[in-house]
């Protein structure tokens, strides 16, 4: 559980070994490069890399030109389901995957490339006889013939294929110019242009300044009109069926090399990511130094792999060094989550937050105990749950990857909730007793009176103390895991100077709490022998206790710093040290008490999912069987919509509530030379 330990390595080869090392580190597959800035550069492996760069980018045109969905998404992985069949690409050493890569995705390219350039400039020429044959067209029903039109003597008229986009500004600058027009395509139409015989030259420079030339009959085709026309149907034809036979071939071709294509530029990602990490080498003119981590249960097998050949050196990654003069610094490792089975599904809701860095500490156990209890109180019902829980599962069988883990996710949820529901005696908004079943009913929600339903006050203020109190021991272990997390980086003084004192104040602030409570206010509170609510101790000793506490643990933040500067001799000021821990404490006042509310949307926001249920339930009472379709589709609807809404209030309750206390979530994640694959499985002998 947790963050995996982790070993770094050094491995020192000659230069003219180093694709051996490189081979390999990626047989090894999990060692985790460190970039080296500012060293040299190994040629082969850069010559390498530059042809993976090459394969890349070229399968990327690919991809992003034709269309290519590289992810699949949930609704259709959920209902199609995904069988793919990884592509395997396997050589005896780096340079043989590189050139594998290139064989198989060189004749793909081309031929693909090759069809969609066909495809281009048929497609082009079609665009260009279709425009001629609408020129054709209109000057045919108009019995009109562009040599007649220069033979006229007192006006200049003249017949053309104009853009649309220039028309306009043609007209605009020759205004006293007659013109008729009418589209011939979606980019050109044909216009006619009637003026003066005086203003011949200025029509003509206008026209050639847009590049308009009069219509002619191109010399390919016959001299008169309707043979013309006729020749150009003609080859229209042909080049539509050579157009559609092209498309189909690249349809196909695309159809039966989707997959390797995806493949190959997986593999090709992963390689490319290898060798710029690998790259760089040690200033030294013969040697080449590489180094990374490994996790430290591999490290050696790691060494056994390079069998005393090369130097291999190992040491345990610490969250603190310390150098020769005494200084401490932090080491910047990868992280690496080793959680197994049901848990490492809940590494989805800390992945929001981030990946915890080296030694900060992995909330994920502690997100899997408390989203799940937290999520079973909101969305308590035994039969929505059940359906959520196969939801979830038929979502893992049919998915891969990451959404696996997130279908198992609800599947625990789903069965988190209906647990909770069982235990409150509800399925579907139906007492289970009522169809026989036996159940705790631990909290009665719901009551009847004369045969209507309505809420439970007495049961609502209950569960509102419990899950307040769920809330106080959430924060607690917030509070704890932050001050625990300090003392293992040995920042003792922040540890004992604030957390600690913090956590203190925090736990008599709620036995002050409860004692208010339980002897009815302030007044009575240290002198009242009430029990204090949970505890059943006297509300008089509970108070004493939380008072006395509170306040020794205010002197302690406040007077903590100053005191701790002056005993080390450390710089600051007294008043400055002691400010500061006077605004620590009016914070924690208002976060104490802003924190705990908020866990007050457990039952409220299970209030809520009963009082939907309620009132779709009425339908069953009023209609019977007949209802049964607005039952189905109602429960769909408050299971959709009340489970996301559920959700994000837990996720807000991590986030905001938990996570804030401890958690930074500024971890790189530890990167193999061969992570996991969706498409390729790329190997070396």
């Amino acid at each position: 559980m947790g963050l995996a330990k982790l070993a770094k390595v050094s491995i020192i080869a000659p230069k003219a070994d180093i694709e051996d090392v490189v081979k390999e580190l990626f047989k090894f597959g999990d060692f985790h490069p460190i970039e080296q800035e500012h060293e040299s550069i190994d040629k082969n492996l850069e010559e390498m890399l530059d042809r993976v760069k090459r394969i890349e980018l070229a399968l990327d045109t690919i991809v992003n030109d034709f269309g290519i969905k590289s992810e699949i998404g949930v609704i259709d992985s959920i209902i199609k389901g995904i069988k793919i069949e990884r592509h395997r690409i396997e050589a005896e050493d780096v340079k043989g995957l590189v050139d594998a890569l290139e064989f198989e995705a060189r004749p793909i390219v081309s031929e693909l490339k090759e069809l969609s350039s066909k495809i281009d400039t048929i497609t082009k020429e079609v665009q260009k006889d279709e425009a001629l044959l609408a020129a054709l067209q209109l000057l045919k029903d108009l019995r009109i013939a562009p040599s007649s039109l220069s033979a006229l003597k007192r006006v200049y008229a003249v017949f053309a294929v104009v853009s649309i986009r220039d028309l306009q500004e043609i007209k605009r600058s020759l205004p006293e110019v007659a013109t008729l027009h009418i589209a011939l395509t979606k980019t050109l139409s044909a216009a006619l242009f009637v003026a003066s015989s005086k203003d011949v030259e200025r029509v003509e420079r206008v026209l050639k300044g847009f590049g308009v030339k009069p219509f002619a009959i191109p010399e390919w085709l016959p001299g008169t009109i309707p043979e013309a026309y006729a020749a150009v149907e003609s080859k229209l034809a042909e080049l539509n069926a050579e157009l559609s036979d092209a498309k189909q071939k690249l349809n196909f071709a695309l159809e039966t090399s989707k997959e390797k294509i995806l493949s190959l530029r997986e593999g090709a990602s992963i390689l490319k990511d290898s060798l710029e990490r690998l790259k760089t080498t040690s200033r030294l003119k013969r040697f080449a130094s590489i180094e990374g981590y490994v996790p430290y249960e591999k490290s050696e097998e790691l060494v056994k792999r390079f069998d005393g050949k090369y130097p291999v050196y190992v040491s345990e990654v610490e969250a603190i060094h310390m150098d020769e003069h005494g200084t401490t610094y932090n080491e910047n490792p990868p992280t690496l989550l080793q959680n197994k089975g049901l848990m490492k599904a809940f590494e989805n809701v800390t992945n929001i937050q981030g990946l915890p860095g080296h030694g900060e500490i992995d909330p994920t156990p502690f997100v899997a105990l408390f989203f799940s209890i937290f999520y079973g109180i909101m969305f308590a019902d035994l039969g929505q749950g059940l359906v959520l829980m196969l939801f979830g599962l038929f979502m893992r069988m049919r998915t891969k990857g990451r959404l696996r883990d997130w279908g198992m996710l609800l599947a625990m949820l789903g069965l988190s909730s209906s647990v909770a529901g069982f235990l409150l005696g509800e399925c579907f908004g139906f007492k289970l007793s009522g169809w026989g079943i036996a159940s705790p009913e631990l909290v009665h929600l719901v009551e009847e009176h004369a045969g209507v339903k309505e809420l439970n006050l007495a049961a609502v203020q209950k569960l509102l103390q419990f899950t307040i109190m769920l809330g106080i021991v959430h924060l607690t272990l917030g509070y704890s895991l932050s001050a625990y997390r300090l003392i293992k980086n040995r920042e003792y003084l922040e540890a004992f100077a604030s957390k600690i004192p913090t956590i203190a104040m925090y736990v008599f602030g709620v036995f002050f709490a409860l004692a208010f409570f339980g002897a009815g206010g302030v007044t009575q509170m240290l002198t009242s022998q009430n029990p204090a609510p949970f505890i059943g101790l006297p509300s008089s000793l509970v108070g004493t206790i939380g008072m006395a506490g509170g306040i020794a643990s205010i002197f302690v933040l406040i007077l903590g710093r100053p005191v701790a500067n002056l005993l080390t001799r450390k710089c600051g000021g007294f008043v400055g040290a002691a400010g500061m821990g006077l605004l620590e404490v009016l914070e924690n006042i208002i976060h104490f008490l802003s924190n705990t509310i908020s866990y007050a949307r457990l039952t409220i926001l299970l209030l809520v999912h009963i009082a939907l249920l309620m009132l779709l339930n009425n339908v069953w009472h009023a209609l019977g069987l007949m209802s049964l379709p607005i039952l189905v589709i109602g429960n769909l609807g408050i299971m959709a919509l009340e489970g996301l809404i559920v959700f994000i209030q837990s996720l807000r309750l991590h986030l905001y509530e938990f996570f804030t206390k401890f958690f930074e979530g500024g971890g790189k994640p530890f990167k193999g030379l061969r992570p996991e694959t969706t498409y390729v499985d790329i190997r070396i002998k």
